[in-house]
């Protein structure tokens, strides 16, 4: 395969793939349990049979092709990805948790040409009217030939069609091209120095999704580590793959830490051998942060902020602090960072104000132009997330830019109120949303879970009431069984925003 590199030093996902195998032939860099996955020659090598089987069903660069994976198939599922990459193809990442509905609308987001899936998943149905013309799987797509494909990539090439997380609204969809994915990355790149350790890295997640897509296409051929996967919904084998393998690292979403600490997973395994614990795509409430660390007693943990999937690979992060929850750090090397008021102004510090971010990257773009346009401007991206600056210009998450809540007397964070409600012991599920308050602009109102009996939504109103400002308070607390949860387990706020938004005749003065 021959490939233009934007730079003489940047390589892309493929060919970093073909030196890792010349290099390291034999190495396993993905470990699953109850599965098996390849070396790099191995991987290395069917990718290059599934690109020219696509190419013989009439996969032309600039198509699209969905992956439809799940379970422990990641060995058919990074085979697959590399096909399709290596076709000049982009890759469209699908899970059996979708509706048929949204698998539906996704196939024709991405104009999906084909559809890859995993031998042991029954193949979605194609939409009628779709540009959809064929299913198959690995093994039928794969004919033999281990020889490189003749395919030219370029930095703005799109190698992925993935999407936000859903959780404000419906998901959308992103270009993410060559460049972006493997800026920064492969064999010396600065981010493989990060990961020096030999110890196994943990990283719970279900295939089909953008972390699942970052594991492959970027950690994969970065860490020296072995990476184990796992569901991110099991933490129970979680606890038991750290104590068998000796994990050193551990990659959680706050959802996965929370369940950890829950479940006392710590009482039945030993996890001792965990030095760095890494949260990303929410914040970890403080209380579980410490709960978590008793747990892991050798470890720290570290934050990583990115400003939302539009503005990877822009990276802020720093060790994390339980009693100072919402701090994420200054920009690392190759991010640049302001904050700006509703004018475009910079923000002094201590006010709030939207996160911009620029990178050198080419850019994740939405396939609605004017949400581009809103998006990305003048080189910066606009993350629509809200922060401050604290001492030492450290920034300071306060709120996704769609969830903090307007009062008339100011704005609110919800993920403040949800850090208040975590300190009561009998919470264990909080989420913050904005209701109608008659006029005046938005009040707040809480959706918690929590065990035992006894607790209620006016104990847990009061109980804010003791450490909020006044127009801080819940006007209302709701108490359910459940929060709503997308695959990563980030909270559907919208959810509950439709459940609860329209209910006001509980809401009381503040």
């Amino acid at each position: 395969m021959f490939v233009r590199p934007v730079t003489p030093k940047q390589r892309f996902a493929p060919e970093i793939l073909r030196l890792l195998a010349e290099r390291q032939p034999e190495r396993v860099p993905i470990v699953q349990d109850g599965g098996t996955f390849v070396s790099y020659a191995e991987w290395d090598r069917r990718s290059n049979a599934v690109a020219h089987g696509l190419i013989a069903k009439g996969v032309r660069k600039g198509d699209r092709v969905a992956l439809f994976f799940e379970g422990v198939d990641w060995s058919g599922y990074a085979i697959a990805y590399f096909g399709v990459l290596k076709a000049g193809a982009a890759a469209t990442h699908l899970n059996s948790t979708l509706s048929a509905a949204e698998l539906e609308r996704r196939l024709g987001h991405a104009e999906a040409v084909g559809v890859i899936h995993s031998a042991d998943l029954a193949a979605p149905a194609l939409p009628a009217g779709s540009a959809a013309r064929w299913l198959a799987t690995v093994p039928e797509l794969d004919g033999g030939d281990p020889t490189p494909v003749d395919v030219t990539i370029t930095s703005e090439d799109i190698a992925d069609i993935l999407y936000t997380s859903g959780t404000t609204g419906p998901a959308k969809p992103l270009t993410n091209p060559h460049g972006n994915l493997s800026y920064g990355r492969g064999p010396g790149s600065v981010l493989q120095e990060t990961f020096t350790s030999s110890a196994p890295i943990l990283t719970p997640m279900p295939l089909g999704t953008v972390f699942s897509a970052g594991t492959v296409g970027i950690f994969a051929l970065t860490t020296t580590a072995p990476i184990l996967v796992c569901p991110a919904d099991d933490v129970e084998l979680m606890g038991d793959l750290v104590e068998r393998y000796g994990v050193g690292s551990v990659m959680l979403t706050p959802w996965n830490a929370m369940r950890m600490v829950d479940t006392r997973v710590g009482d039945r395994y030993d996890l001792g051998s965990v030095t760095t614990i890494g949260i990303a795509s929410a914040q970890l409430p403080g209380t579980y942060a410490e709960k978590l660390l008793e747990m892991m007693p050798e470890a720290e943990i570290m934050t990583a902020y990115g400003g939302g999937s539009e503005a990877v690979p822009a990276s802020i992060g720093t060790e994390y602090d339980p009693k100072r929850p919402t701090r994420v750090g200054k920009p690392r090397p190759g991010t640049l960072l302001r904050l700006l008021d509703e004018a475009g102004r910079p923000v002094p510090r201590g006010e709030v104000g939207e996160v911009w971010l620029r990178t050198r990257a080419p850019k994740r773009l939405h396939l609605n132009p004017e949400l581009n346009a809103a998006t990305h401007v003048d080189g910066w991206t606009r993350t629509g997330d809200l922060a401050y600056y604290g001492p030492k210009k450290e920034l300071y998450f306060f709120d996704r830019g769609n969830d903090v809540i307007r009062t008339a007397s100011g704005l609110v964070s919800s993920v403040q109120v949800e850090n208040v409600l975590y300190d009561h012991p009998a919470v264990r599920e909080a989420a913050a949303v904005a209701v109608p308050d008659d006029g005046h602009g938005q009040a707040v109102a809480a959706v918690v879970c929590v065990s035992g009996p006894g607790v209620d939504g006016e104990l847990l109103r009061a109980f804010a009431a003791e450490r909020l400002a006044p127009h801080q308070v819940p006007r209302v607390v709701h108490v359910v069984d459940e929060l709503p949860r997308g695959p990563m387990g980030k909270v559907l706020k919208r959810e509950l925003r439709d459940r609860f938004g329209s209910d006001t005749s509980a809401l009381r003065p503040g």
